[in-house]
């Protein structure tokens, strides 16, 4: 986009930099003959954020990059970890189809801290076991924030004097819109949708700031909200990791008595179970709703180019439901000896025969047929909720051309919370004729021998678990600084800073009343 703007006329064109550069010249010569009404033409654009970025890493004494927008909703990603990626040295982790954590250069997301407009915060959700699950670590949640919301960031991956210790990857330093920017009334919106050819659903994504300065350009006030919503549908193959028999003691059956064969020890026994197996073979469909609002409230006081004084509010709710459900063979990961009371009811990989399999170079079992396979059907319902606020007070203040402070306070508060999760296994013990080839590609081939998949009277309930979770992270901070420059080459900084951090959390589980987990018994009334 080229913009054009003049004190007395104002237009938007889409077009290339050739036809600004005909403007440029064919304004000179009509002015040759009448005198132009354009007293002033601003031309600006993504390469202006692009060059503004490459300033801000030349002077920077750090190694650091930025990313710029000009305006909200320039960014195309759906928060703020998917734009944050493509700086250098930067990886994401995803969860839900989206990017939730950063790695810098290799480290983890618990070795980089993040800074909102000047003060550190944390925010965490809740994803699946396989993605970390419910956040109780020092990593962020980047998935919380729309990335319209911003309009820079930085990733700063060397240390410096200036900046706190506590961060061994990068200090990551989100900044919001700020009204004087921007030097006159602004409305920016945007709009888009997005479908998901799995889920067969179209859902929106909006973002709109408003921003207007009064008082001769010396006070000015923002307001930016951020709207997305997502249906997900996500269908594949999982093993929960590969594992040799002999993880999970006594390891496979070594008597093939289940095939009808003599009852005489299996001479592949050995080899079956030196080598890698999956755990959990296994199917996997997940289903997510997901709604995330933001907004932003920015008051800007700048009565002379020494002073400013800005009051800086960012408010986020990321909600939704997620549904997980898999068709397993436990058995294969569940170890132990094989008793009278168990045998018929989940006895696990004692009691597994397998009738045949395929064992490459890298002693990997990618195929095999087995007896006694126990079968389960997983299905997992959470409902999940982060709210993020914050709220922050900074002063700058220039004395003279040498000595100049700043000053920051504020509060901010991520509540996590997890009140429904709920889980039910249904188990299918002792299936013949089970097996898995891993060869066909990627995904496994897979046949339940003679287990009958489509008969609800074929399933028994053997666990629901429930287990609602909390986590919430409060952070409140005072800092001031002084900067004084001895000559052109020396500056000195020095400064206070006062912190508290406060983290609770709870996770429940379904009891009888004792300390004893109850998780894995049946009520009477349900099994009935």
């Amino acid at each position: 986009m080229v913009r054009i703007r003049s004190t007395k006329t104002r237009a938007l064109y889409a077009g290339a930099s050739l036809a600004v550069l005909g403007l440029a010249i064919a304004v000179p010569a009509f002015a040759a003959d009448k005198p132009a009404e354009v007293e002033e033409i601003v031309v600006t654009g993504f390469r202006g954020s692009l060059q503004q970025a490459l300033v801000l890493k030349r002077d920077s004494a750090v190694a650091a990059d930025t990313i710029l927008a000009e305006d909200i909703g320039k960014f195309p990603d759906l928060n703020l970890s998917e734009s944050i990626q493509r700086i250098s040295g930067v990886a994401i982790a995803r969860d839900g189809g989206e990017g939730r954590q950063i790695s810098v250069r290799g480290l983890g997301p618990q070795f980089t801290r993040v800074r909102i407009n000047g003060m550190e915060a944390l925010t965490t959700t809740g994803g699946t076991d396989s993605s970390g699950g419910t956040n109780r670590g020092r990593s962020f949640d980047f998935n919380i924030f729309a990335s319209d919301l911003f309009n820079s960031i930085t990733v700063q991956k060397t240390a410096s004097a200036e900046t706190e210790e506590g961060s061994l990857g990068a200090t990551v330093d989100l900044k919001t819109a700020r009204p004087l920017d921007y030097g006159k009334f602004t409305f920016v919106a945007s709009a888009q949708g997005s479908h998901n050819d799995l889920s067969g659903e179209t859902k929106p994504r909006a973002a709109a700031m408003i921003a207007n300065s009064w008082a001769d350009g010396t006070f000015g006030a923002l307001l930016s909200v951020a709207y997305t919503k997502r249906s997900l549908l996500d269908v594949g193959t999982s093993t929960v990791r590969w594992a040799p028999g002999t993880s999970f003691s006594p390891g496979f059956d070594a008597l093939p008595n289940g095939a009808g064969l003599p009852t005489t020890v299996n001479p592949a026994a050995a080899a079956n179970n030196a080598a890698l197996h999956p755990r959990f073979p296994r199917f996997d469909k997940y289903t997510e709703e997901q709604e995330r609002l933001g907004a932003t409230l920015d008051l800007q006081w700048k009565p002379s180019d020494q002073t400013e004084l800005s009051f800086d509010m960012l408010y986020a709710d990321l909600k939704g439901t997620r549904e997980e459900q898999y068709l397993e063979a436990p058995s294969f990961s569940v170890g132990g000896a094989c008793t009278a009371a168990n045998v018929n009811a989940g006895c696990g990989i004692a009691d597994t025969n397998v009738l045949s399999s395929t064992i490459n170079a890298q002693n990997v079992m990618v195929a095999g047929t087995f007896n006694d396979v126990d079968l389960r059907v997983e299905d997992r319902f959470d409902q999940l909720e982060t709210k993020f606020t914050q709220y922050s007070l900074n002063f700058t203040h220039e004395f003279s051309d040498t000595l100049r402070v700043h000053a920051i306070a504020g509060h901010s508060k991520s509540a996590h919370d997890n009140p429904i999760q709920t889980t039910l296994t249904f188990d299918q013990f002792n299936v013949d004729g089970y097996s898995y080839d891993y060869t066909q590609g990627r995904v496994p081939l897979i046949t339940y021998g003679t287990a009958n998949l489509t008969d609800p009277a074929a399933w028994k309930l053997t666990q629901v678990r429930l287990r609602p979770q909390t986590a919430d992270n409060t952070y409140d901070t005072v800092q001031g600084d002084v900067e004084f420059n001895m000559t052109d080459n020396i500056t000195l900084k020095g400064g206070l800073n006062w912190k508290k951090y406060d983290f609770i959390t709870t996770e429940m589980r379904r009891s009888n009343g004792t300390t004893t987990n109850q998780e894995t018994v049946i009520p009477a009334a349900v099994t009935a």
